[in-house]
């Protein structure tokens, strides 16, 4: 009898543990994450702290995997020919040239509201791993990036889809402290919350089988001579299109 009891009272214990572990929730579960998921191809543009063009067109394909409680965004995005261009192909695209690069972000579902944490930006990206994005309602979410040493946002990103095919992002660079990248492209006498730069993305759903004709044809319109992507320690390789195969 005794025996008995003390079985019975480590299922007590051990049952509402399994029921819990049961119970958690996935990304599938929440409808903002299940309206991102899947492919979309953007137009881009690309603003300094005085709202003047930066990039006044560039372009991008994002593919969204939600699995279990994990997150995965992987972006192409296309560069037309300029600084922007000539600074992440690490000098290696000509003024007359673009670049396309491929970034990872990988993130975790972190509690019962939806928030996901990133856990890796592939190639790194500083300040990544403070990095949470969590739903505001059913079809409006925001991401963002807080500065550790002043406790300010670096960047606010909102994202929006105001119907199923349609995904409208504006990211904001924002001023978050004297050093770091939170004081990148601040002016001088910038206060903490001021407008570093802002990027806008209008975003429409594409099918699986549509993205490498959406690749090249935004290769295309930016000119793209070179691409940037990481390698499997997630180190960022430039490589030239017209490079010969086999070469580095």
């Amino acid at each position: 009898m005794k025996g008995m009891m003390r079985k019975l009272a480590m299922l007590a214990v051990v049952m509402p543990a399994f029921a819990a572990q049961a119970a958690e929730p996935s990304l599938a579960d929440f409808p903002f994450w299940r309206a991102n998921e899947g492919w979309w191809r953007s137009d881009n543009t690309y603003f300094d702290s005085h709202l003047d063009y930066n990039i006044r067109g560039y372009n991008s394909v994002v593919h969204i995997e939600l699995d279990g409680r994990t997150y995965r965004e992987t972006e192409y995005k296309s560069y037309p020919p300029g600084k922007m261009a000539t600074g992440l192909s690490m000098g290696q695209a000509t003024a007359d040239e673009g670049v396309e690069t491929v970034t990872v972000t990988v993130g975790s579902l972190v509690d019962a509201s939806g928030t996901v944490r990133v856990t890796a930006t592939i190639p790194a990206f500083p300040g990544s791993e403070l990095t949470e994005f969590r739903p505001l309602g059913v079809d409006t979410g925001m991401r963002a990036t807080r500065n550790p040493a002043t406790g300010f946002d670096s960047y606010r990103m909102v994202v929006t889809l105001p119907a199923p095919d349609k995904r409208y992002v504006a990211n904001f660079g924002l001023v978050s402290g004297t050093t770091g990248p939170g004081a990148a492209h601040a002016a001088p006498d910038a206060a903490v919350g001021d407008l570093r730069g802002f990027s806008l993305f209008r975003a429409s759903r594409i099918a699986g089988n549509e993205v490498e004709q959406w690749r090249k044809a935004f290769r295309e319109l930016n000119k793209v001579a070179v691409t940037v992507e990481p390698d499997g320690d997630g180190k960022p390789v430039v490589r030239r299109l017209d490079a010969p195969p086999g070469s580095k």
